[in-house]
């Protein structure tokens, strides 16, 4: 091979290597959140982790709700809430717009120990399955045998979907209820 093809195609791979390398776009932010309307006896902790946000809720009373702002950075594309109750009666994610509620519970009874989950459009509800791209992804986290509900230790995990992120712009709101009273 001739010397100066050598160097051409020796400077052509470093050159697509380098290419390669190089992150397609701005990466994302990491999202900052004003937390607003939650009551003073609930804490709320936010953990920005590599490819999601975790937001953890400890609710003494088991009821309560509060609002997420987006204050900066990105929303993130995964978004995992945490929620430390003995149940999980009612869970309401609401967009900012008011436009999109998704509604979950729990049952706690033996037959019907599931998830039931629903929209709500126009102040009516309708049942979605997990075909629909609003489904969240749930399930209870705890290290109990039985992991019987009312929870002793653990938490209902909810993983936000994509969809209603991209909806909810940069802002969105979060009711909870573990039994109703």
């Amino acid at each position: 091979m001739k010397p100066r093809l050598a160097g051409s195609i020796l400077l052509l791979n470093l050159l697509l290597l380098s290419c390669s390398n190089q992150p397609e776009g701005d990466p994302p932010r990491e999202p900052v959140f004003d937390i607003a309307g939650m009551s003073a006896a609930d804490r709320i902790e936010i953990q920005n982790q590599e490819e999601s946000t975790l937001i953890d809720v400890q609710s003494p009373t088991g009821i309560g709700s509060a609002r997420f702002e987006l204050e900066e950075g990105d929303m993130p594309a995964r978004l995992v809430v945490r929620l430390h109750l003995g149940g999980l009666e009612d869970f309401r994610i609401s967009s900012s717009s008011g436009e999109t509620t998704i509604a979950a519970s729990f049952s706690t009874s033996e037959v019907f120990n599931r998830y039931n989950q629903r929209i709500i459009l126009s102040g009516r509800e309708f049942p979605i399955t997990p075909l629909n791209p609003l489904w969240l992804e749930m399930r209870v986290v705890s290290e109990e045998a039985a992991r019987s509900v009312p929870l002793k230790e653990g938490y209902f995990e909810i993983t936000l979907p994509a969809k209603f992120l991209e909806e909810a712009g940069g802002s969105f709101e979060m009711r909870w209820i573990d039994f109703y009273r």
